[in-house]
């Protein structure tokens, strides 16, 4: 639902096919104003641990495509949590479609501030801004309106590393990702290492760049990320990662 009854108008919106692990789903989107769920969001359904009876906070939620994903697990209720009024709508609108509307709410706001106080979960789905704003935003990923990383992609997903792991439960486990070349990873890394006792990396692929998107890219980043790159094949790429972090430091 969402927050104090306002609703948003979403335009131009289409019906999209997304391939997860289990479920192919078709979620309403907005290609031309709006975010739109990508090849990070189907590496998540296929790391991703729901367990029967699980609470899931899918942080950053989007459109809705990995909380609607998770609903459709035995879990026990999903919170979609997101910054975007349209984006909540749209999340609301998806939960609907596949009659999941039942135990996912879709929340306005930033990282775990709707949330009720004390909520906590046993899955964190943290699939964040992690990308520096200039080229997140010279490349159209994300628009004007969705928080990016700030300077050095750090901003959102360092700040979610903090407030989450004291909103995991005994066992739980929190899911986050890193762009090696897009963010200073080492940093964010070192985060996380500081609020929780284990990280297992459980995805590591090479995302190519277009040559017109390697200019872009060329133009805006900060010489000690633009460093990171690598040339894969004919193309430049940055890293991606996905990691599961378990045990939270007091």
């Amino acid at each position: 639902m969402l927050v104090h009854g306002e609703k948003a108008m979403v335009e131009d919106v289409v019906l999209r096919a997304f391939a997860l692990k289990d479920h192919a789903l078709d979620l309403y989107v907005s290609p031309e104003h709006l975010f739109v769920p990508n090849a990070v969001s189907r590496l998540f359904s296929k790391v991703v641990e729901i367990g029967e009876g699980d609470t899931v906070f899918d942080i950053g939620t989007g459109t809705g495509v990995l909380a609607v994903w998770a609903a459709l697990h035995p879990c026990r209720r999903v919170y979609a949590v997101d910054p975007v009024w349209e984006h909540c709508e749209l999340a609301a609108r998806n939960a609907r479609r596949y009659a999941v509307d039942g135990k996912l709410q879709a929340l306005r706001g930033s990282l775990f501030d709707p949330l009720p106080d004390g909520l906590t979960a046993d899955v964190i789905i943290g699939d964040v801004s992690g990308i520096a704003d200039a080229p997140g935003r010279a490349l159209g990923w994300y628009s004007s309106e969705v928080p990016a990383g700030g300077g050095d992609g750090t901003e959102v997903i360092v700040e979610l590393l903090r407030q989450s792991h004291r909103r995991l439960r005994v066992g739980g486990r929190l899911y986050f990702p890193i762009a090696v070349g897009l963010s200073d990873d080492e940093k964010i890394t070192a985060a996380a290492e500081a609020c929780f006792e284990s990280l297992v990396r459980k995805v590591d692929v090479w995302f190519p760049l277009s040559d017109e998107e390697y200019d872009v890219v060329r133009c805006c980043l900060p010489p000690s990320l633009l460093a990171k790159l690598r040339q894969r094949g004919s193309r430049m790429a940055w890293n991606g990662h996905i990691y599961e972090a378990t045990r939270p430091r007091s």
